[in-house]
């Protein structure tokens, strides 16, 4: 009996043994999270410095202790800056960056003086009740401000992004890192920004009688928030031409070296292309095929906002607002009315709703620019509301848009 007592114990032990054996050691994050695709050189940066948690784990649950799915942008500059301090000090001082000729811009439309870059902006203090200054400063930081590189951009399928250097160089789907692409580009640069328009896309207007009808009983999709018209394609585009291949790493990241028309158009006719004309018009004048453009924005800041109110206008190209008014059609109990602020990521009570007056492809507006050149304008005017206030802020600049065609400056349109 004792012998037969020995024989199953020994046979109980060879299988749990050569079973601990056998099984397949986790010695780093990628043991599990095998569709992680970095490449060679940064396959050897572990990834806590970016996610923390812990990388020699013996469970899942102590691999994701103080897990960070997204990292903030301050940690991604940090690693990033240990092989690439150069680029990631110079890229501080980009209009990319900083933001501060728009920001500047903004606050000098509604009459307040003051001259703020995007990190000066996020430390701004302000509080309720609200005056005039912290009314526009709230409007930009949890409305406007949805493209900068610190944001993860609004959630719907293209406008996706990691932060801070990730913005340009990741790619979402593969967990990879990666030379920038047109995507990334489009996922800021979408709507009646420049650079949809270098794909011939041109958005609708908000309300819902001016957008698409449905498809096989479907709303389209809408990977940029916003449906858009079909015009005629960037022929730079129509050429194979991508935005790098125009607006390089010095342009982009340093601020320095922008590419000109003459740089590649060298051999024009000199009938049509003289000096004179050279000196007088800005290319776009002549080779816009349309330009986008917001005539009119109204938006109210609301603390409780009803869907009687705003039916019709709960698509926003703001994946927020259509959260809210989804979920005040379904739950109504559980809708509340948060925004997040763009810059420290903290969510507030109250939503920035807007509705859009004028949005059109049909018109072109000229003026000078700094050197006395005529240029395309880009005219907009902007009226927030809460409570007693009411702010107009006009918007007025020289643009180049990216619809560039051969030459057809009194067809606009671009079909």
């Amino acid at each position: 009996m004792f012998v037969i007592k020995q024989f199953f114990l020994y046979i109980f032990l060879s299988f749990f043994l050569f079973g601990c054996i056998n099984q397949p050691k986790i010695k780093r994050c990628t043991d599990c999270h095998n569709q992680i695709s970095f490449d060679k050189l940064h396959q050897q940066i572990d990834c806590t410095k970016c996610h923390q948690g812990n990388s020699k784990p013996f469970s899942k649950e102590e691999a994701h202790q103080n897990l960070l799915k997204h990292p903030d942008s301050w940690m991604v500059y940090k690693v990033c800056s240990e092989c690439h301090k150069l680029e990631v000090d110079r890229f501080k001082n980009s209009l990319h960056y900083t933001y501060k000729k728009m920001i500047s811009n903004t606050l000098k439309a509604f009459g307040i003086s003051k001259n703020l870059n995007l990190q000066e902006l996020k430390t701004f203090n302000y509080e309720k009740p609200f005056d005039k200054t912290s009314l526009v400063v709230d409007f930009l930081r949890r409305r406007c401000l949805l493209c900068h590189v610190d944001y993860e951009g609004e959630d719907y399928k293209n406008t996706r992004r990691g932060k801070g250097c990730l913005a340009c160089h990741f790619d979402l789907l593969n967990h990879s890192i990666v030379k920038p692409t047109i995507n990334h580009c489009l996922s800021c640069h979408y709507s009646s920004y420049i650079g949809w328009d270098y794909l011939g896309y041109s958005p609708h207007n908000w309300y819902e009688d001016y957008r698409s009808p449905f498809v096989k009983g479907k709303p389209p999709e809408r990977p940029y928030g916003i449906e858009a018209y079909q015009l005629l394609k960037s022929i730079h585009y129509e050429k194979g031409l991508v935005c790098t291949d125009c607006h390089k790493k010095e342009e982009v990241m340093f601020g320095r070296n922008k590419i000109k028309c003459l740089d590649c158009h060298q051999n024009l006719s000199k009938k049509t292309h003289n000096q004179k004309t050279l000196s007088k018009y800005r290319c776009e004048v002549c080779h816009a095929n349309f330009v986008n453009l917001d005539g009119k924005l109204s938006c109210s800041l609301e603390f409780n906002p009803s869907l009687d109110d705003w039916y019709g206008l709960t698509v926003q190209e703001s994946s927020e607002v259509e959260k809210f008014f989804d979920l005040l059609t379904k739950s109504p109990k559980l809708a509340q009315p948060l925004m997040k602020d763009k810059l420290t990521g903290r969510l507030k009570e109250g939503l920035w709703l807007c509705g859009l007056g004028e949005r059109t492809f049909e018109k072109l507006f000229l003026g000078r620019d700094l050197y006395g050149k005529m240029c395309v304008l880009r005219k907009k005017k902007i009226t927030i509301y809460h409570e007693s206030l009411e702010l107009e802020g006009s918007l007025e600049k020289c643009i180049s848009p990216h619809s560039i065609g051969k030459g057809n400056l009194f067809n606009t349109g671009g079909f």
